[in-house]
């Protein structure tokens, strides 16, 4: 249980000099002679570790900056003066991490926290998020969402910002569920003191409210069962019960417009992708097509954190990119681009005080750098590397591939070539990913693929149906597909290797995590010979067990677990645990304790069944890390693991 109190800066704030502004690295040829030479020299640490700088993010008035770190394993935040002076570093509350942080105003940071915890009122562990303030004045820690009573039972599960409160920068808007019943209610919370009072109760069903560009809480949606709740309050002030409007029935809200009683809502386009429009509340009707792509959805819309309102939209092609509602905006991103060719430029924010521009650089084999664009004086200076560890020179370079299904169909993918290597009868990693509905994997740098392609193996990411990102179509046609369509999908990604000659038949291993480590199970089971050896991490061993849980633990649980298993079939006859004497193959099973989506247990059971019926299974139960192996200890573990097992059954 975290406590509520306030903290002074010695219990928890360590100072650290650093200068940040423009990095500045004096490399010794003692240092020189210690780098990498060849991907195969980057130590496992180097990918395990957590970004060194991440997040970055400059105050209101221009004078301080914020951004994730990593100390001694964990995420914590730094907090210091432009010049690098004041410096110093927040860690997160014991037994939590840091997932966000925003400024309130000038004086005030706001962290969220999440945390693995098991409390008497649930039946399982749980995911929870906790939201605090740092007063830069006098540094006291407030937990805004603590308990008016002891009890720890007595504590909302999560604590969410609906509203920044942009005219108002010493309150914001949060919702809570302090009675613990599936309804949040929102409040309003002093960010200094954590005082709060209630500005909209709860409601059967709603767990997420939302406000228009008035700070008015007038949306709110969530499960009540396994129904879906949704209602809007009109100009009339009447609330509407959405499911009883024609047009909610093909478009879901995803804001207010800065235009008079019109919504932003994502629904079908022309090409069958999800598009962005605008939607007049009183007629129901269409009023304006704010973008659509041709080959794949909008992923999001996303707001100005300062001020709430929609400023554009996040979509992503082979990697997430942004297009800006601000006209203004167009001409910046396209100048920019043109002094930071061959990369992909995101603009995080606009120092409105200065005219500075804060920027976000990455490519396939670059994980990302920030850059800070002083408009004024037309200067561009680079601020620091996300992982100043790796030298995107010797990572491998990403292809996009399009792979031919047996149906006569094609699915999207991404081929990592290890660097200096040729894509041609290599050992090989195929690795789904998780899941898996409304998920997707992208060109973009990722830590695992890029591990396992510096040790020379060919990974190749395959976006099965089930898929998000290419439209409504291609997700749903992987529903109840569990063991059948999205399965067959990554078989014929893996002999679209062979057949090409990309990889080595005889040395093709299936990992995953989450979804992608059932699929890699499955793969052992309903393809003998095809793989060599199966990694699962944090995976659904046992699908009877999850749906069961889900159903019963979760809100919302009873309608997604519709979704799940394989369309005509008992979920015994596609859960791993059940068919594990059909396993193939050498099988490494790892777990974090922590987890709370997926109970480790499951793959520690699976281990002991596979041992039972004689089969070659190795497991690794990971001390902490959560479902999303968050902690640089878990990946370290993971990929260690990772390592040996592959070095013993593909070879080096």
């Amino acid at each position: 249980m975290i406590g509520g109190r306030r903290v002074k800066q010695a219990a928890v704030f360590r100072t650290v000099a650093v200068k940040m502004l423009v990095v500045m690295l004096v490399v010794t040829p003692a240092a020189l002679a210690q780098q990498p030479k060849t991907p195969a020299d980057i130590p496992v640490e180097a990918f395990a570790a957590l970004p060194g700088f991440s997040k970055a993010s400059i105050s209101p008035d221009g004078d301080k900056m914020a951004y994730f770190v990593e100390l001694d394993g964990q995420r914590e935040v730094m907090v210091q003066h432009l010049d690098g002076s004041n410096a110093f570093r927040v860690p997160p509350p014991k037994g939590s991490n840091f997932s966000d942080y925003r400024w309130a105003n000038n004086g005030v940071i706001l962290f969220q926290s999440r945390m693995t915890l098991k409390r008497r009122v649930f039946r399982s562990k749980t995911q929870e998020t906790r939201w605090f303030s740092l007063n830069l004045d006098n540094t006291e820690f407030t937990w805004l969402g603590k308990p008016k009573r002891r009890s720890d039972e007595h504590v909302s599960q999560y604590e969410h910002i609906v509203d920044m409160l942009p005219d108002d920068p010493d309150h914001i808007l949060m919702e809570m569920d302090m009675q613990l019943d599936g309804m949040a209610e929102v409040y309003q919370v002093d960010v200094r003191s954590g005082r709060r009072a209630i500005r909209k109760g709860n409601s059967r069903g709603i767990q997420n409210w939302f406000t228009d560009n008035n700070s008015v809480v007038r949306l709110g949606n969530g499960y009540d069962g396994s129904k879906w709740v949704a209602k809007l309050k009109n100009s009339d002030g009447k609330w509407m019960n959405l499911k009883k409007t024609d047009w909610a029935k093909r478009y879901n809200v995803k804001g207010f417009s800065n235009k008079p009683n019109t919504l932003y809502v994502s629904g079908l386009s022309s090409h069958g992708t999800e598009g962005l429009f605008e939607l007049n509340i009183d007629t129901g009707e269409i009023v304006d097509q704010v973008f659509v792509h041709d080959s794949v959805d909008l992923d999001s819309a996303f707001e100005d954190t300062a001020t709430g309102k929609i400023k554009g939209v996040y979509y992503t092609d082979d990697y997430t990119r942004i297009k800006y509602l601000d006209k203004n905006m167009i001409p910046m991103q396209r100048g920019i681009d043109k002094a930071l060719p061959d990369s992909i430029n995101t603009i995080l924010g606009h120092i409105k005080s200065r005219d500075w521009y804060f920027i976000f650089v990455a490519s396939d084999r670059n994980p990302g750098g920030y850059y800070l664009y002083d408009r004024p004086n037309r200067k561009l200076s680079f601020v620091a590397s996300l992982r100043a560890q790796v030298n995107p020179e010797l990572m491998a370079s990403v292809e996009p591939v399009n792979i031919p299904t047996r149906d006569g169909e094609e699915i999207p993918g991404y081929m990592i070539v290890p660097n200096g290597k040729e894509a041609q009868h290599l050992p090989t990693i195929v690795m789904p990913h998780g899941g898996p509905f409304g998920v997707r994997d992208t060109a973009e740098w990722d830590y695992e693929a890029q591990f396992y392609a510096s040790r020379g193996y060919l990974v190749l990411k395959p976006n099965f149906r089930g898929s998000g990102g290419y439209g409504p179509a291609f997700e749903v046609a992987g529903y109840n597909q569990w063991g059948g369509l999205m399965q067959d999908d990554v078989t014929d990604s893996t002999n679209w290797l062979i057949k090409n000659g990309y990889s080595d038949p005889e040395r093709i291993c299936i990992v995953g995590n989450s979804y992608g480590g059932y699929a890699a199970l499955m793969g052992v089971i309903k393809e003998p010979g095809l793989y060599k050896c199966a990694i699962s991490v944090n995976g659904v061993t046992n699908l009877v067990r999850l749906k069961s849980g889900d159903k019963s633990n979760s809100i919302g649980g009873r309608s997604w677990t519709k979704r799940m298993g394989l369309k005509g079939v008992k979920d015994k006859e596609v859960s791993p645990h059940h068919r594990a004497e059909e396993v193939s193959a050498p099988v490494l099973l790892m777990s974090s304790v922590d987890d709370a989506r997926v109970p480790w247990k499951m793959s520690r059971d699976m281990h002991k069944r596979l041992e039972k019926l004689k089969k070659e299974s190795t497991y690794v139960k990971i001390k902490d890390g959560t479902h999303h192996m968050v902690t640089a200890q878990s990946r370290l573990a993971a990929l260690k693991a990772a390592e040996k097992f592959l070095a013993k059954h593909l070879g080096k």
